[in-house]
């Protein structure tokens, strides 16, 4: 049995990370292209993020080994089908940039429908892999952090957009930050909910209690407090068509979010809380 310490917790967290911010990121940006407000050429240029980002998890993976992480023991069978989810997801990815930047709308919309499922599907694949972590309290809180990663990025990319077609409306940010907010309050609920629910024990315990633990002060912080007001402030200048003001926001804003979901995993990979 691989000893819990050296079972590699850190490629864990680099894949729940890197998977957040690829599902995120391609369900945030079929919704964009479904909702047709934003130009063709944003569309093309950021959804050209996501194969990138799903190849790197795809790899991230793939190299995965050990039976334990940070005390809990890995199910090897979802672990295997995953890695072929992450593949598909990839190539899928790579066809529905083809089909945007090839103008065939019909087949890109298709295309996003089919990576969208297969998004949601890593991430309950995700949800079993850890034995002893409530599955669909996990799979919940890795859907809402995709969110939460996929519009502050998608939205900081289109603040800039904004430098390139200053008269595109500003309904397309608004609707972003609103979402973002929105979701920033549902993941603060599953917080509450994830420091209820019992879980089963990790392997040789934690060493400090949680609330003793300033990685679990930090994503209270970095997670909930500044993302609402950073986020706040951005909707509201956006709604003022503001954009610079409100895109040096959202830089503020997916920071705090990159930051409090890897703190956010660690802390799930060590005390089997999707917090």
């Amino acid at each position: 049995m691989v000893d819990p310490v050296a079972s590699g917790a850190l490629p864990y967290t680099l894949l729940l990370l890197l998977l957040e911010l690829g599902v995120g990121g391609a369900l945030v940006m079929h919704a964009v292209h479904l909702r047709g407000q934003a130009t063709p050429g944003f569309v093309r240029a950021t959804t050209i993020m996501v194969p990138i980002v799903l190849g790197l998890a795809f790899w991230t993976a793939f190299t995965l080994d050990g039976d334990i992480v940070e005390g809990f023991t890995v199910r090897a069978g979802p672990r295997g089908v995953l890695v072929w989810v992450l593949a598909a997801m990839t190539v899928v990815s790579i066809l529905h940039n083809a089909a945007l930047y090839t103008d065939r709308d019909s087949q890109a919309r298709q295309l996003g429908w089919l990576l969208s499922a297969l998004g949601l599907t890593a991430l309950g694949l995700t949800a079993a892999v850890l034995s002893g972590a409530p599955e669909l309290l996990t799979a919940v809180s890795l859907a809402f952090g995709s969110l939460a990663i996929g519009l502050s990025a998608v939205g900081l990319a289109l603040g800039h957009w904004y430098l390139v077609t200053p008269r595109l409306p500003a309904q397309p940010l608004v609707e972003i930050t609103t979402a973002f907010l929105a979701v920033i309050v549902i993941q603060s609920i599953l917080f509450g909910i994830a420091l209820a629910v019992s879980v089963d024990e990790p392997i040789g315990g934690r060493d400090l209690a949680l609330s003793s633990d300033p990685t679990f002060w930090l994503r209270i912080v970095i997670g909930f407090a500044l993302p609402l007001i950073f986020g706040w402030m951005a909707w509201t200048t956006a709604r003022m068509r503001s954009m610079m003001a409100a895109t040096g926001l959202l830089y503020l804003t997916t920071a705090a979010v990159l930051a409090a979901q890897i703190a956010a995993r660690a802390l799930m990979l060590d005390s089997g809380r999707p917090l």
